[in-house]
């Protein structure tokens, strides 16, 4: 199985889109869930959503597993509602890495991958380094840039991660 952990801060989101949507204010939530919902979708940008549809289409059997700290104030139903309302197929979420008291986000990865041995390839998707360098795992680390979030040179390398056949589509102008 091919696991891609992903972040929501600096990859879904930037701090361009933080700064230019910061004064947002939800009106005419009809529930507290739905003003979560609505929130979840504020603060991701679609653009960075769309990169990873792309990544997603591209890689069929590809799961995903929330490695952020989103995973503390919101859970799988409703990333996987985040997902539906990007039109992202939210069967590929497979659950949120555990939190233990000031966990790292190495050791979640890691406690994640001890209680899922099928997990044949993965990469972490963050805007934070995870691993440190001697690490063996850091070979399956991708840092985006937070302040512009997920971008398509970053799906093509993630890409290239699980499928080294893949090459970046040529755009003739």
């Amino acid at each position: 199985m091919n696991v891609l952990f992903l972040d929501f801060d600096g990859v879904l989101n930037s701090k361009q889109h933080y700064l230019a949507t910061k004064d947002f204010k939800i009106k005419g939530a009809s529930s507290p869930d739905a003003a979560d919902l609505l929130r979840m979708k504020h603060d991701v940008n679609s653009n960075n959503m769309w990169v990873l549809g792309y990544i997603l289409k591209q890689l069929p059997e590809l799961k995903i597993v929330i490695s952020s700290a989103w995973g503390l104030h919101y859970d799988v139903e409703q990333f996987k509602e985040l997902f539906r309302m990007f039109k992202l197929d939210d069967s590929r979420i497979l659950g949120i890495t555990p939190r233990k008291m000031s966990s790292y986000r190495c050791n979640e990865v890691r406690w994640w991958l001890a209680d899922n041995p099928d997990v044949t390839n993965w990469i972490t998707v963050d805007d934070h380094t995870i691993f440190q360098i001697e690490d063996p795992e850091k070979l399956n680390e991708y840092t985006t840039d937070s302040w512009i979030g997920l971008t398509m040179r970053d799906a093509f390398k993630i890409i290239q991660h699980f499928n080294p056949s893949y090459t970046e589509p040529v755009l003739f102008i």
